[in-house]
Protein backbone atom coordinates (compact mmCIF):
# COMPACT_ATOMS: atom_id res chain seq x y z
CA UNK A 1 0.00 0.00 0.00
CA UNK A 2 3.04 2.28 0.82
CA UNK A 3 4.44 1.74 -2.22
CA UNK A 4 1.05 2.45 -4.05
CA UNK A 5 0.91 5.93 -2.59
CA UNK A 6 4.68 6.56 -3.09
CA UNK A 7 3.86 5.64 -7.17
CA UNK A 8 0.72 7.44 -7.01
CA UNK A 9 2.43 10.82 -5.27
CA UNK A 10 4.98 10.93 -8.15
CA UNK A 11 2.16 10.56 -10.77
CA UNK A 12 0.25 12.84 -9.61
CA UNK A 13 3.10 15.66 -8.60
CA UNK A 14 3.89 14.83 -12.30
CA UNK A 15 0.05 16.10 -13.55
CA UNK A 16 0.13 19.43 -11.39
CA UNK A 17 0.44 21.80 -14.53
CA UNK A 18 -3.10 20.32 -15.58
CA UNK A 19 -5.06 21.47 -13.17
CA UNK A 20 -8.46 19.26 -13.77
CA UNK A 21 -6.00 16.04 -13.86
CA UNK A 22 -4.13 17.28 -10.99
CA UNK A 23 -7.53 17.53 -8.72
CA UNK A 24 -8.93 14.08 -10.46
CA UNK A 25 -5.83 12.35 -9.22
CA UNK A 26 -6.22 13.52 -5.57
CA UNK A 27 -9.79 12.98 -5.16
CA UNK A 28 -8.85 9.04 -5.81
CA UNK A 29 -5.89 9.37 -3.82
CA UNK A 30 -7.60 10.36 -0.95
CA UNK A 31 -9.45 7.32 -1.36
CA UNK A 32 -6.68 5.09 -0.49
CA UNK A 33 -5.16 7.39 2.12
CA UNK A 34 -8.26 7.09 3.70
CA UNK A 35 -7.69 3.56 3.93
CA UNK A 36 -4.37 3.13 4.47
CA UNK A 37 -4.75 5.57 7.86
CA UNK A 38 -7.65 3.20 9.03
CA UNK A 39 -5.83 -0.06 8.62
CA UNK A 40 -2.41 1.82 10.40
CA UNK A 41 -4.92 3.03 13.17
CA UNK A 42 -6.52 -0.22 13.51
CA UNK A 43 -3.19 -1.98 13.99
CA UNK A 44 -1.78 0.62 16.20
CA UNK A 45 -5.27 -0.27 18.22
CA UNK A 46 -4.92 -3.70 17.78
CA UNK A 47 -4.52 -5.20 21.54
CA UNK A 48 -6.99 -2.91 22.73
CA UNK A 49 -9.43 -4.40 19.88
CA UNK A 50 -8.81 -7.90 20.37
CA UNK A 51 -9.07 -7.63 24.53
CA UNK A 52 -12.65 -6.40 23.90
CA UNK A 53 -13.51 -8.96 21.28
CA UNK A 54 -12.18 -11.38 23.54
CA UNK A 55 -14.39 -10.46 26.54
CA UNK A 56 -17.56 -9.94 23.99
CA UNK A 57 -16.81 -13.53 23.15
CA UNK A 58 -16.32 -14.64 27.02
CA UNK A 59 -19.44 -12.65 28.07
CA UNK A 60 -22.06 -15.69 26.87
CA UNK A 61 -24.01 -12.84 25.10
CA UNK A 62 -26.32 -14.70 21.94
CA UNK A 63 -26.26 -12.76 18.82
CA UNK A 64 -29.59 -13.73 16.81
CA UNK A 65 -29.02 -15.45 13.30
CA UNK A 66 -30.64 -12.77 11.15
CA UNK A 67 -27.99 -9.74 12.72
CA UNK A 68 -25.36 -12.27 12.10
CA UNK A 69 -26.09 -12.41 8.19
CA UNK A 70 -26.83 -8.38 8.42
CA UNK A 71 -23.39 -8.18 9.22
CA UNK A 72 -22.00 -10.89 6.45
CA UNK A 73 -24.08 -8.21 4.02
CA UNK A 74 -23.28 -5.60 5.08
CA UNK A 75 -19.36 -6.56 4.48
CA UNK A 76 -20.06 -8.44 0.77
CA UNK A 77 -22.29 -5.43 -0.07
CA UNK A 78 -19.87 -2.72 0.59
CA UNK A 79 -17.26 -5.10 -0.90
CA UNK A 80 -19.32 -5.99 -4.20
CA UNK A 81 -20.16 -1.52 -4.62
CA UNK A 82 -16.21 -0.58 -4.37
CA UNK A 83 -15.24 -3.34 -6.27
CA UNK A 84 -17.85 -3.14 -9.40
CA UNK A 85 -16.77 1.12 -9.11
CA UNK A 86 -12.81 0.67 -8.90
CA UNK A 87 -13.07 -1.73 -11.47
CA UNK A 88 -15.32 -0.02 -13.98
CA UNK A 89 -12.88 2.66 -13.76
CA UNK A 90 -10.16 0.80 -14.79
CA UNK A 91 -11.79 -1.06 -17.51
CA UNK A 92 -13.03 2.40 -18.70
CA UNK A 93 -9.14 3.84 -18.50
CA UNK A 94 -8.01 0.66 -20.10
CA UNK A 95 -10.68 0.61 -23.46
CA UNK A 96 -9.81 4.61 -23.87
CA UNK A 97 -6.29 4.27 -23.54
CA UNK A 98 -5.31 6.20 -20.48
CA UNK A 99 -4.47 5.05 -16.58
CA UNK A 100 -7.24 5.10 -14.33
CA UNK A 101 -4.83 7.45 -11.53
CA UNK A 102 -1.65 8.60 -12.91
CA UNK A 103 1.88 6.86 -11.40
CA UNK A 104 5.07 6.38 -12.11
CA UNK A 105 6.46 3.61 -13.43
CA UNK A 106 10.30 2.53 -14.93
CA UNK A 107 8.84 1.92 -17.96
CA UNK A 108 6.32 4.03 -20.24
CA UNK A 109 2.63 2.48 -19.01
CA UNK A 110 1.01 4.47 -22.17
CA UNK A 111 4.07 2.56 -25.38
CA UNK A 112 0.82 0.40 -26.05
CA UNK A 113 -2.13 -1.90 -24.60
CA UNK A 114 0.09 -4.74 -23.22
CA UNK A 115 2.02 -2.08 -21.03
CA UNK A 116 -1.03 -0.36 -20.22
CA UNK A 117 -2.53 -3.31 -19.13
CA UNK A 118 0.32 -4.71 -16.86
CA UNK A 119 0.61 -1.14 -15.60
CA UNK A 120 -2.94 -1.41 -14.53
CA UNK A 121 -2.73 -4.95 -12.70
CA UNK A 122 0.58 -3.57 -10.78
CA UNK A 123 -1.80 -1.16 -9.38
CA UNK A 124 -4.37 -3.05 -8.82
CA UNK A 125 -2.19 -5.82 -6.83
CA UNK A 126 -0.88 -2.98 -4.40
CA UNK A 127 -3.91 -1.26 -3.86
CA UNK A 128 -7.05 -3.65 -4.03
CA UNK A 129 -6.04 -6.30 -1.73
CA UNK A 130 -4.27 -4.81 0.70
CA UNK A 131 -6.09 -1.24 0.91
CA UNK A 132 -9.72 -2.26 -0.14
CA UNK A 133 -10.68 -5.58 0.88
CA UNK A 134 -8.27 -4.46 4.50
CA UNK A 135 -10.69 -1.50 4.75
CA UNK A 136 -13.92 -3.24 4.69
CA UNK A 137 -13.05 -6.17 6.85
CA UNK A 138 -11.93 -3.78 9.25
CA UNK A 139 -15.06 -1.75 8.32
CA UNK A 140 -17.14 -4.92 8.91
CA UNK A 141 -15.37 -5.68 12.29
CA UNK A 142 -16.25 -1.72 13.39
CA UNK A 143 -20.02 -1.95 12.58
CA UNK A 144 -20.69 -6.03 14.00
CA UNK A 145 -19.42 -4.58 17.42
CA UNK A 146 -21.62 -1.89 17.08
CA UNK A 147 -25.03 -3.54 16.40
CA UNK A 148 -23.89 -6.37 18.68
CA UNK A 149 -23.70 -3.24 21.42
CA UNK A 150 -26.97 -2.09 20.64
CA UNK A 151 -28.76 -5.38 20.28
CA UNK A 152 -27.43 -5.85 24.21
CA UNK A 153 -28.69 -2.46 25.23
CA UNK A 154 -32.36 -3.45 23.15
CA UNK A 155 -32.61 -6.70 25.43
CA UNK A 156 -31.45 -5.19 28.50
CA UNK A 157 -34.77 -2.84 27.51
CA UNK A 158 -36.85 -5.82 27.09
CA UNK A 159 -35.68 -7.55 30.77
CA UNK A 160 -36.30 -4.03 32.02
CA UNK A 161 -39.73 -4.02 31.14
CA UNK A 162 -40.55 -7.89 32.09
CA UNK A 163 -39.54 -7.38 35.33
CA UNK A 164 -42.71 -7.88 38.08
CA UNK A 165 -42.38 -7.58 41.60
CA UNK A 166 -44.94 -10.35 43.76
CA UNK A 167 -43.70 -11.39 47.00
CA UNK A 168 -43.57 -14.80 45.61
CA UNK A 169 -40.92 -14.52 43.02
CA UNK A 170 -38.80 -11.46 45.15
CA UNK A 171 -35.91 -13.83 45.17
CA UNK A 172 -35.81 -14.06 41.45
CA UNK A 173 -36.29 -10.92 40.52
CA UNK A 174 -33.92 -9.52 43.30
CA UNK A 175 -31.17 -11.97 41.21
CA UNK A 176 -32.51 -10.76 37.45
CA UNK A 177 -32.65 -6.94 38.31
CA UNK A 178 -28.99 -7.91 39.92
CA UNK A 179 -27.97 -9.69 36.50
CA UNK A 180 -29.47 -6.38 34.20
CA UNK A 181 -27.44 -4.15 36.54
CA UNK A 182 -24.26 -5.81 36.12
CA UNK A 183 -24.86 -6.28 32.18
CA UNK A 184 -25.33 -2.71 31.93
CA UNK A 185 -22.12 -1.87 33.28
CA UNK A 186 -20.31 -4.14 31.59
CA UNK A 187 -21.82 -2.72 28.17
CA UNK A 188 -20.86 1.14 29.35
CA UNK A 189 -17.69 -0.64 29.92
CA UNK A 190 -17.57 -1.64 26.11
CA UNK A 191 -19.03 1.96 24.98
CA UNK A 192 -15.72 3.09 26.59
CA UNK A 193 -13.53 0.65 25.13
CA UNK A 194 -15.37 1.42 21.51
CA UNK A 195 -14.71 4.85 21.82
CA UNK A 196 -10.74 5.01 23.15
CA UNK A 197 -10.20 2.48 20.29
CA UNK A 198 -11.71 4.36 17.44
CA UNK A 199 -12.12 7.68 17.47
CA UNK A 200 -9.29 8.21 15.57
CA UNK A 201 -11.09 5.78 12.70
CA UNK A 202 -13.76 7.69 12.87
CA UNK A 203 -11.85 11.15 13.16
CA UNK A 204 -10.22 9.89 9.42
CA UNK A 205 -13.66 8.74 8.20
CA UNK A 206 -14.88 12.45 9.10
CA UNK A 207 -12.11 13.79 7.12
CA UNK A 208 -11.86 12.20 4.51
CA UNK A 209 -16.07 13.12 3.58
CA UNK A 210 -14.90 16.50 4.21
CA UNK A 211 -11.95 16.35 1.98
CA UNK A 212 -14.65 14.72 -0.70
CA UNK A 213 -17.58 17.38 -0.58
CA UNK A 214 -14.13 19.92 -1.07
CA UNK A 215 -12.86 18.92 -4.00
CA UNK A 216 -16.15 17.85 -5.68
CA UNK A 217 -17.44 21.97 -4.94
CA UNK A 218 -14.07 22.83 -6.21
CA UNK A 219 -14.56 20.86 -9.37
CA UNK A 220 -17.82 21.70 -10.19
CA UNK A 221 -17.04 25.20 -9.77
CA UNK A 222 -14.06 25.45 -11.80
CA UNK A 223 -14.35 22.46 -14.55
CA UNK A 224 -15.35 23.70 -18.33
CA UNK A 225 -18.33 21.66 -20.15
CA UNK A 226 -15.54 19.94 -22.24
CA UNK A 227 -14.22 18.16 -19.53
CA UNK A 228 -17.62 17.41 -17.62
CA UNK A 229 -16.73 13.18 -17.49
CA UNK A 230 -14.09 13.84 -15.07
CA UNK A 231 -16.83 14.74 -12.67
CA UNK A 232 -18.46 10.72 -13.17
CA UNK A 233 -15.72 10.09 -11.00
CA UNK A 234 -15.70 12.38 -8.37
CA UNK A 235 -19.00 11.92 -7.77
CA UNK A 236 -18.59 8.06 -7.63
CA UNK A 237 -15.88 8.11 -4.74
CA UNK A 238 -18.20 10.81 -3.44
CA UNK A 239 -21.50 8.74 -2.98
CA UNK A 240 -18.63 5.96 -1.89
CA UNK A 241 -17.98 7.97 1.19
CA UNK A 242 -21.34 9.32 2.08
CA UNK A 243 -22.67 6.11 2.04
CA UNK A 244 -19.91 4.95 4.53
CA UNK A 245 -20.65 8.28 6.49
CA UNK A 246 -24.15 7.06 6.70
CA UNK A 247 -23.83 3.94 8.00
CA UNK A 248 -21.45 4.95 11.17
CA UNK A 249 -23.49 8.39 11.58
CA UNK A 250 -26.69 5.97 11.42
CA UNK A 251 -25.24 2.89 13.70
CA UNK A 252 -23.69 6.19 16.48
CA UNK A 253 -27.43 7.43 16.07
CA UNK A 254 -28.78 4.26 17.05
CA UNK A 255 -26.70 2.96 19.63
CA UNK A 256 -27.34 6.71 21.42
CA UNK A 257 -31.01 5.58 20.96
CA UNK A 258 -30.75 2.69 22.39
CA UNK A 259 -28.41 3.28 25.29
CA UNK A 260 -30.91 6.26 26.21
CA UNK A 261 -33.58 4.08 26.15
CA UNK A 262 -32.61 2.17 28.92
CA UNK A 263 -33.33 4.81 31.56
CA UNK A 264 -37.18 4.78 29.56
CA UNK A 265 -37.50 1.20 29.74
CA UNK A 266 -37.12 1.40 33.90
CA UNK A 267 -39.07 4.01 34.54
CA UNK A 268 -41.86 2.30 32.14
CA UNK A 269 -41.73 -1.11 34.45
CA UNK A 270 -43.44 -1.46 37.59
CA UNK A 271 -41.54 -0.07 39.45
CA UNK A 272 -44.00 1.24 42.08
CA UNK A 273 -44.74 -1.99 43.32
CA UNK A 274 -40.63 -2.52 43.97
CA UNK A 275 -39.28 -2.71 47.57
CA UNK A 276 -37.96 0.80 48.46
CA UNK A 277 -34.08 -0.56 48.32
CA UNK A 278 -34.60 -1.78 44.77
CA UNK A 279 -36.35 1.51 43.50
CA UNK A 280 -33.29 2.99 44.63
CA UNK A 281 -30.98 0.64 42.39
CA UNK A 282 -33.27 1.77 39.54
CA UNK A 283 -32.73 5.42 40.35
CA UNK A 284 -28.97 4.66 39.76
CA UNK A 285 -29.45 2.69 36.91
CA UNK A 286 -32.14 5.72 35.11
CA UNK A 287 -29.33 8.30 35.95
CA UNK A 288 -26.36 6.55 34.89
CA UNK A 289 -28.59 5.78 31.26
CA UNK A 290 -28.83 9.47 31.27
CA UNK A 291 -25.83 9.81 29.79
CA UNK A 292 -26.30 7.74 26.28
CA UNK A 293 -23.24 5.44 24.49
CA UNK A 294 -21.49 8.06 21.68
CA UNK A 295 -18.85 6.85 19.12
CA UNK A 296 -16.52 10.12 19.29
CA UNK A 297 -14.21 10.90 16.37
CA UNK A 298 -11.58 12.22 17.88
CA UNK A 299 -13.14 14.43 20.45
CA UNK A 300 -14.56 16.69 17.46
CA UNK A 301 -17.54 15.39 16.78
CA UNK A 302 -20.62 12.24 17.54
CA UNK A 303 -21.15 10.44 14.37
CA UNK A 304 -24.65 10.86 14.59
CA UNK A 305 -27.56 11.85 11.77
CA UNK A 306 -26.78 15.43 13.45
CA UNK A 307 -23.31 15.24 12.35
CA UNK A 308 -24.25 14.00 8.66
CA UNK A 309 -26.87 16.08 7.60
CA UNK A 310 -24.31 19.02 9.18
CA UNK A 311 -21.49 17.87 6.55
CA UNK A 312 -24.01 17.23 3.47
CA UNK A 313 -24.86 21.81 4.60
CA UNK A 314 -21.03 22.65 5.28
CA UNK A 315 -20.82 20.53 1.49
CA UNK A 316 -23.43 22.87 0.06
CA UNK A 317 -22.37 26.05 1.34
CA UNK A 318 -18.61 25.24 0.01
CA UNK A 319 -19.85 24.93 -3.20
CA UNK A 320 -21.97 27.70 -2.78
CA UNK A 321 -19.55 29.90 -2.01
CA UNK A 322 -17.32 28.68 -4.98
CA UNK A 323 -19.82 29.04 -7.33
CA UNK A 324 -20.29 32.74 -6.44
CA UNK A 325 -16.20 32.98 -6.11
CA UNK A 326 -16.46 31.47 -9.89
CA UNK A 327 -19.24 34.13 -11.55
Amino acid sequence: SFIYLTLTGIGIYVTKSDSVTFLTNVDKTIVAYNYVLKIIIFFIKRDQIRILISEIIDSGDTIAEERKKLMAIHVVAISGMITTITGGFQILAHIKGEMAVDAWFPFDPMKDKKTLFMAGQILGVLFVVPCIYRAISIQGIVCSIIIYLCDQLKELQKRLKALKYTVENEPYMREEFKNIIKKHIRLMGYSKSIKEAFQEYFLIQNLAVTAELCLNALMVSIIGLDEKKHLITFMAFLMVALFNAYIFCHLGNVLMDDSAGIALAAYESSWTSWPVDMQKDLLIVITSAQKSFKLSAGGMAFMSMQTFAQALYNGYSMFAVLRDVVN
